[in-house]
């Protein structure tokens, strides 16, 4: 028996300068199959019922990196029986165990006629020629593949070849699949956070709302109680800015249509009939800010309706458009506190305000500055 590593060769065959045009198209086929794996196991079946019957293979093992050890993750031409003798390897056992030991590629041959204890499985269960890569990825260890022969004692160095280089593709992909796993678990864990803190944000405001309405149990009709009962409103209005926060595709910003459609519901005590151009959404700070403007707009209307859209003003900056259609009930919008709150708000915005017959509205700027 003879062990090489797939540099050399072990009957002093040069390899060639460049693989037939059938294995380049091969090569190129399985690297596009590969790119576009979804699951490490599968992708290696798949890659070896590809390249069995031109390399006339028997066998394959794929095995994993954990803990330390080595775990049979894939494999091909095994009973249940030889799979489960294979199942686990420690570092430097067997041939595997060697080379993901010794990160360098093994190419054993002549296993049937050898004693050597190294490839005391291979022999077990038929092989006469093994062939083992380390799947190395930026020089952390992914794991080990091989192939293996019943037929022929070795591979030729134009096969070792082509199978290093199909195994560089497969340590890429696998790669690219725990690292994709890693950020979808990193995004589902911002997403859990981030939903846990806007319910315990809710639940502070909400705990602030009750405490003011206590006050105005307890407060005389009139003024102060009224002054009370407003804000609490208010401080409705900036947990409605909380709700859409993280269901939007971007956490920092929040969706405006569900925005205003919150607040309106709670101003209006009923569904408002909004007509939005879809993807129109402003950071929180500016949607708080704009939650509350509108807020104060629509108290005292028994009913309104929402226009929002976007364009472009003179000098072709992006304006988010507000038209805000309803009858008023009362005069609360025009009281001296509430116009402070309008106008304070509104130069906080960037906005301007204006009315148009019977419409009241409202541009700001969609830029996040």
């Amino acid at each position: 028996m003879q062990t090489v590593s797939l540099g050399i060769a072990a009957t002093g065959e040069r390899v060639d300068d460049q693989l037939s045009r059938r294995y380049l198209a091969l090569i190129a086929d399985v690297a596009g199959r590969l790119l576009a794996a979804e699951q490490p196991a599968t992708m290696v079946d798949e890659l070896f019922a590809m390249i069995r019957d031109e390399l006339r293979l028997d066998v394959f093992f794929n095995y994993r990196v954990e803990d330390g050890r080595l775990r049979l993750e894939a494999h091909g031409g095994l009973t249940p029986e030889q799979a489960e003798a294979g199942a686990e390897l420690a570092l430097g056992q067997a041939v595997c165990g060697c080379v993901a030991r010794d990160r360098a590629p093994i190419h054993v041959t002549g296993v049937q006629g050898s004693a050597d204890p190294l490839c005391d499985f291979v022999r077990d269960i038929g092989l006469d020629a093994y062939a083992c890569t380390p799947l190395v990825y930026a020089g952390e260890l992914l794991g080990t593949l091989g192939f293996g022969r019943r037929w022929a004692d070795r591979f030729t160095q134009d096969e070792l070849s082509f199978l290093h280089t199909l195994c560089h593709y497969v340590a890429l992909a696998k790669h690219r699949l725990r690292a994709e796993a890693a950020l979808r678990e990193s995004v589902q864990a911002q997403e859990r956070l981030l939903a846990e803190l806007n319910h315990r944000v809710r639940n502070a405001l909400q705990l602030g709302v009750s405490l003011v309405l206590l006050e105005v149990t307890g407060a005389e009709a009139g003024e102060t109680a009224a002054a009370l009962r407003l804000a609490a409103e208010r401080v409705q209005v900036l947990a409605a800015a909380h709700r859409p926060l993280y269901r939007h595709a971007h956490p920092e910003e929040v969706d405006v249509e569900s925005l205003l459609r919150s607040v309106l519901e709670q101003a209006l005590d009923r569904a408002p009939r909004i007509a939005a151009e879809a993807g129109l959404s402003l950071p929180i700070e500016r949607a708080v800010a704009l939650a509350l403007l509108l807020h104060e707009l629509v108290l005292g209307q028994t009913e309104c309706g929402l226009v929002l859209g976007r364009r472009r003003d003179a000098g072709g900056n992006h304006m988010l458009r507000i038209e805000l259609h309803g009858s008023r009930r009362d005069g609360h919008a025009s009281t001296a506190g509430g116009e402070r709150m309008l106008r304070a708000l509104t130069q906080q915005l960037r906005a301007v305000r204006a009315t148009e017959g019977s419409v009241h509205v409202l541009e700001l700027p969609l830029d996040h500055g």
